[in-house]
């Protein structure tokens, strides 16, 4: 197994990234956002991806992703039937980690069939079939402290903020001191989306 790669951008395809660790290439394929993120990288310049090894009778295919959790949801798309990873793949090319979350959760089909290879019932399917996965995330909430009484937010909108940031990594703590800290201005947030970027701005600037 090989978890991750630690060495230098060798090269940079459409769909692919080679990675020099120690003067052996590793080809690694990566999503459309992948490769935007390496691009911002040069020729030589130090890098570290997450990976996972897929092994058939016909080859080994690596693929790459620049967080442990866009890795995990990765792999639950590819438990889904009629879903490979290519397809799960191209799921990550046509949408961020936070939408396909949020389009999972929210139980939101037309979001995910934005995905080539994704037609409106594998959507579905992906959804029926996830869905609970990712709302047993809600067991690691602590029993006491939390944010479900928070005055003037609907009791959806806290759960789906909830959800989403535990699918994202985000420890309990970490959600529940955010939602407490913010909730005045996340009162003020148009809709859900919004509420979700100000808490990961919140939650992204806490790890500084």
């Amino acid at each position: 197994m090989i978890a991750f790669l630690s060495g230098t951008l060798a090269s940079l395809g459409r769909d692919s990234a080679i990675v020099d660790v120690h003067g052996v290439g590793y080809e690694a394929r990566i999503s459309e956002s992948t490769r935007l993120q390496l691009q911002t990288l040069s020729e030589g310049q130090t890098l570290r991806l997450i990976t996972h090894l897929i092994v058939r009778d016909d080859g080994m295919e690596l693929f790459g992703f620049m967080s442990p959790q866009e890795k995990d949801l990765f792999l639950l798309l590819t438990k889904v039937s009629s879903v490979g990873p290519r397809t799960a793949l191209n799921v990550f090319s046509a949408l961020s980690l936070e939408e396909i979350v949020r389009a999972i959760v929210s139980n939101q089909p037309k979001v995910l069939s934005a995905a080539p290879g994704i037609g409106a019932k594998t959507a579905q399917r992906i959804i029926l079939e996830l869905r609970e996965k990712l709302v047993k995330l809600q067991l690691a909430l602590p029993a006491g402290g939390t944010a479900s009484d928070l005055p003037g937010l609907p009791s959806d909108w806290i759960e789906e903020l909830e959800l989403t940031l535990l699918a994202l990594g985000y420890a309990p703590e970490e959600i529940q001191s955010a939602l407490m800290e913010l909730g005045p201005l996340l009162q003020e947030q148009a809709s859900v989306d919004d509420a979700i970027r100000l808490l990961l701005s919140r939650l992204g600037s806490g790890k500084d």
